[in-house]
Parts: C-alpha cells; structure tokens; sequence
C-alpha cells in the first residue's frame, strides 16, 4: 500500500498558503498564517476522521454529538509545530498535547493506546528522520496506524518516499510537496525561524 498524501484545497487553505509565499510579510502575519493553516487542516482531517454518536432526546428527538469514547492526541514536533498547534488546538479543545523535542522520546501520553485513540501529529516541514521514531514510539505504546494522522506545511517527495517505505498506512496532510525541502538546510525553515523568534 502507498503512503496516502492529502494535498488540502480548500480556499482558506490555499488562501494561507499563499500568505506564506511571500517572505517579505512581517512575522506576526506569517504566524498568523501558520496557526490558520493548522486549524484549517485540521478541519480537512477531522472530517473523516470524527466519530459521531447518535443521542435520543425526549419527544423523539435525535442529536448527533461527537463520541466519547474516543480520545485524541496531538504530538507537536517542536520548536516550530507548536504554531500550527495553536489553530488545532481550538478544533480539538480537550486533546492530549506532548511536545517531541531531538530526543523523539514521547512523554505524556499513556503507555496503552487503543483502537479508540486518535493521533495527530504536526511539523512545519516533514521530517522523517524524526517522525520515523516519533511513529515507532507511539506503536510500541499500541497506536493503530490508521489512527494516526501527519499535518505539515510543506514536505519533499524524497522525505515522503522514505516515510512511505516503512510507514505505507500513514496519511499526510500537506498544503505543498516541495523538492526544495529535500535540501539539508531548509530555506524557509530559516527565513521562520528567524522572523518568528527574533
């Protein structure tokens, strides 16, 4: 089975995409962008990814609200995912947040997981070399491949072929899959990093 890539089209994706084109905006415009564009994703995902429960009421009245049972996870790939996390976060309120630094070791999330847990893991640029442990670790704890999710701006296709040799069942959401983030220094990680933590 083929890695699955999601290149989201939606126009208030595109739209925020587009803000992120242009490296001359201020930083705070282009955060604003990056927390956008995590929440609009994340709407793409959580589109097929939700599971609603049917609740009878009284007078024969039936509302459909989100499952309970069901628990949800956001690994953040730091230091820059956590700015796509800020627009995730308000679609998916009550999720468990653990941060991945360069140790890729996953703290605060239970060592069991189940069928009935959700993971969503974010990054600014795709990675594998650290989504590759970040994936191994959540495995060992029990995590369903089909029940885990990758959102990310933008990612290369030599990144993704390595993913998807190893990882064929995942899903990556992206808004662009750039060959220029194949190189060793990413470019627009730098022009980021530098208008966002200066």
């Amino acid at each position: 089975m083929q890695l699955q890539i999601n290149i989201a089209s939606h126009p208030l994706i595109q739209h925020w995409a587009g803000i992120l084109e242009n490296n001359n905006n201020p930083g705070t415009v282009l955060r604003t962008a990056c927390s956008e564009l995590g929440k609009w994703i994340t709407y793409e995902i959580m589109r097929e990814w939700l599971v609603t429960e049917s609740i009878d009421l009284e007078a024969n009245t039936t509302i459909n609200l989100i499952n309970s049972h069901y628990n949800y996870i956001i690994v953040i790939i730091m230091p820059y995912g956590f700015i796509l996390a800020e627009g995730a976060r308000a679609l998916l309120p009550t999720a468990n947040i653990t941060l991945v630094n360069g140790d890729t070791i996953i703290n605060n999330v239970p060592d069991q997981l189940n069928s009935f847990t959700k993971v969503l893991i974010l990054d600014l640029f795709l990675n594998e070399a650290i989504i590759t442990p970040v994936l191994k670790n959540l495995v060992s704890k029990g995590a369903i491949l089909n029940n885990i999710k990758i959102a990310c701006l933008e990612c290369g296709t030599y990144q993704l072929n390595r993913l998807g040799h190893n990882w064929s069942k995942i899903e990556v959401y992206t808004t662009k899959v750039n060959n220029a983030v194949n190189e060793e220094v990413f470019s627009r990680e730098n022009i980021f990093k530098n208008k966002f933590f200066v």
